[in-house]
């Protein structure tokens, strides 16, 4: 089969068809997207080698599986459920778990991918393929509300418009947040704007003005810092950054104004899907370009540009 293979550079190449383990389905992709992360894989990130790519929407084909036929998405982190994180409800940080085109499992940036079954979860007749493909990143900016309270009387500051900000943005909207997305492109600012999002290009934003909920999800190593001047004493930050070569940062601060600090990354499927199918979140206006598959490289070229927001590659 056709794949992208990373390996200090991206090459396509001819690769063996993945083969199915027991309890695994074999899944011809139809839809697959870049992801930032993905971005920073090329940067060295996880130090990976493979075939990279973790969004994407496909069909069943194997024969045996339960799935044969359907369309599906599928959660990207495989882990061994036995240990005792994965007994306790955290398989999702299982030390021997492999991550869909990120950690010891390549990914989907190729004809075929093989995942878990428990994995998968099926697309709703009604929801495009091309919207579908956002499952992975909508669940990650519910994953907010998975893991902290925020009260709708507290005010919010979103820092970075880029695909993910945007989603998140959608989320904060839809739980009745007064939240404000900062980005420096002015492009990216106008994009949200159009999609009816309270934003603001950051330079307009004083030094005097704070937020009780900072998230970060700029993509840039000076994100954390930039969010910390803005956020009440006591307040929460969320980080959803994650690059090759992270900033190093005054603790100081974190501990003299007592800020609580979230790591957040993965999501549920299920309620992505459920807000993606009743037409609550519309990624549609996210998607910059359509590529084919033959044109991935030049995929990853337009996706490095500062204003470009999703692309997407159809296989």
């Amino acid at each position: 089969m056709k794949a992208l293979v990373f390996d200090e550079t991206l090459k396509l190449k001819d690769v063996p068809r993945p083969k199915p383990k027991n309890g695994e389905a074999l899944i011809r992709i139809l839809f697959s997207s870049i992801c930032n992360t993905d971005l920073e894989i090329i940067k060295g990130y996880m130090n990976f080698k493979g075939i990279p790519g973790h969004e994407f929407v496909g069909e069943v084909i194997s024969k045996s599986s339960a799935f044969f036929g359907k369309n599906v998405v599928g959660e990207i982190n495989c882990p061994c459920g036995i240990c005792y994180l994965c007994q306790t409800g955290r398989k999702t940080h299982c030390p021997y778990r492999s991550t869909l085109g990120i950690l010891d499992r390549d990914g989907v940036f190729a004809e075929y991918v093989v995942l878990p079954e428990e994995n998968l979860r099926i697309v709703p007749d009604n929801l495009p393929l091309s919207s579908a493909v956002f499952t992975e990143p909508l669940a990650a900016a519910i994953e907010i509300f998975e893991q902290i309270q925020i009260k709708p009387s507290q005010n919010v500051f979103i820092f970075g418009a880029g695909k993910l900000g945007l989603l998140i943005s959608q989320v904060f909207r839809l739980n009745g947040c007064v939240y404000t997305t900062f980005d420096i492109q002015e492009g990216k600012v106008k994009q949200a704007l159009n999609q009816g999002l309270n934003a603001r290009l950051l330079s307009t934003l004083k030094a005097t003005e704070k937020a009780e909920v900072c998230v970060d999800c700029t993509g840039h190593p000076s994100g954390i810092s930039q969010a910390l001047l803005h956020l009440f004493p006591r307040g929460k930050l969320v980080l959803k950054t994650t690059i090759a070569k992270p900033e190093i940062l005054d603790l100081n601060q974190i501990v003299i104004n007592e800020f609580e600090i979230i790591g957040s990354r993965c999501g549920l499927f299920e309620p992505a899907l459920s807000l993606l199918s009743q037409g609550l979140v519309n990624p549609q206006p996210l998607i910059t370009a359509i590529f084919s598959f033959k044109d991935i490289l030049n995929a990853f070229e337009l996706s490095k540009q500062p204003e470009t927001l999703k692309v997407l590659i159809q296989h």
